[in-house]
């Protein structure tokens, strides 16, 4: 289960097997669990791999993207083909951002516990090592790694279609 609170993100390196190939971000999808709150809107995010240490850096979209699945329990795609987001020749980032509502408002006393809430983001072992990078304010952003060192990562399910420009 991956759960973020307002202002923090979900980012999974989604690495360019094609670098030498030009090409165009169609559409990211994101597989929301039907647990927790899956119709909660959230923002998209892509980010370049320039960050310090190959973090998630810039951020290739140049407006605020929101989504809000209309259910859990299965993959949610956004189409982003309009932004004309090229792939870096090192692959990027697709993450997800908590925002606030008016039906889910931030808090603003530092000092109160603050719960999780809205949608679930279904975790993923395929991968051998950790793609997923977790930011939250204060803290920037972190690669996340299980805390028992079973040797098996643990990654969102997040995934990126892209358009080979001919």
């Amino acid at each position: 289960m991956i759960q973020g609170m307002p202002g923090s993100q979900f980012a999974l390196f989604v690495q360019n097997k094609q670098p030498a190939t030009a090409s165009t971000v169609r559409s990211v999808s994101f597989f929301i669990d039907k647990n927790g709150s899956p119709t909660q809107p959230f923002r998209v995010h892509l980010y370049k791999a320039d960050g310090d240490e190959n973090k998630p850096g810039s951020d290739l979209l140049t407006q605020s993207v929101v989504a809000a699945a209309t259910q859990g329990g299965k993959w949610f795609t956004v189409d982003v083909a309009s932004y004309n987001i090229s792939v870096p020749q090192e692959g990027l980032f697709v993450a997800m951002e908590w925002i606030t509502d008016a039906k889910h408002p931030s808090s603003t006393d530092a000092t109160e516990d603050f719960m999780p809430y809205g949608q679930i983001l279904r975790p993923t072992f395929e991968f051998k090592e950790s793609r997923t990078w977790t930011y939250t304010i204060g803290n920037g952003w972190n690669l996340l790694q299980l805390p028992n060192g079973q040797g098996r990562s643990y990654n969102a399910m997040i995934k990126a279609e892209v358009d080979i420009i001919k």
